[in-house]
């Protein structure tokens, strides 16, 4: 018996109740050990400046960027709810692929997305894309949107079978995902961290997978040249509640 069916075995005889955060637990023992693996190994990229950063990057590894993820397939792995390990204004571009989702609202996320700000140079580009959760409620209202149901009957587990089914199935993934987004909602909270020109994309074949291109909603904003200070006060703010690995 290997150690994950060890592991399985002694959570199933816990009570009900605590399965659950007990597994938690054992995941985010492991997430804050490769952080700190990530923290470590991040000083490779001290002094330079341009860089391209993926954040979220899974097992989609893009060459000449500084992929990102707890995958140990990334350049560095690094839990994304902590402090990101690198200078102020270093990334030329941050691009990142149904990832933020996973993150909880707001707290965390507007914690995600305001290091994304402070990492960027002035004038960066901030790329990404999201489930649409507008075509999801949209589709379920209306029918609309075909080639959505049709990526739902393909993608969705087969217990799924009725549309309120698809749609908690898309809002939870199994408990993966924390908060859906439409475009207003994204919009309030790019602007207020400090992004300009927030608005949708086209889908960009040079960065976006092809698997993914039903159901997205692609958004880009950029750092302004000029940073207000308050943006800087707030993002002080936010540091002040983080501890950063060694």
């Amino acid at each position: 018996m290997n150690v994950r069916e060890l592991g399985k075995s002694l959570i199933s005889v816990l009570p009900v109740g605590f399965r659950d955060p007990v597994t938690q637990l054992a995941y985010e023992l492991v997430y804050r050990k490769r952080h700190i693996q990530g923290v470590f190994k991040s000083r490779q990229y001290r002094g330079r400046h341009g860089m391209a950063l993926h954040l979220g990057c899974g097992p989609n590894i893009k060459s000449g960027w500084v992929n990102v993820d707890l995958n140990s397939a990334a350049d560095l792995t690094l839990d994304a709810r902590e402090r990101l390990p690198f200078a102020d204004g270093v990334f030329s571009i941050i691009y990142s692929e149904h990832f933020y989702e996973h993150f909880r609202y707001p707290r965390d996320i507007r914690h995600l997305l305001s290091e994304c700000y402070r990492v960027l140079e002035p004038g960066g580009i901030h790329s990404f894309a999201v489930p649409d959760g507008e075509m999801v409620l949209r589709h379920y209202t209306t029918r609309e949107y075909a080639d959505h149901a049709e990526a739902q009957l393909r993608c969705n587990p087969p217990w799924c079978r009725t549309q309120m089914d698809h749609v908690n199935y898309c809002l939870r993934q199994d408990g993966e995902h924390h908060w859906y987004y439409d475009e207003e909602t994204m919009r309030l909270l790019l602007e207020e961290i400090g992004f300009i020109d927030v608005k949708r994309r086209d889908f960009d074949p040079t960065l976006d997978l092809e698997n993914r291109r039903v159901g997205s909603m692609y958004m880009q904003c950029i750092k302004p040249k000029l940073v207000p200070r308050e943006a800087a006060s707030k993002q002080d703010d936010l540091d002040a509640n983080y501890i950063t690995a060694p």
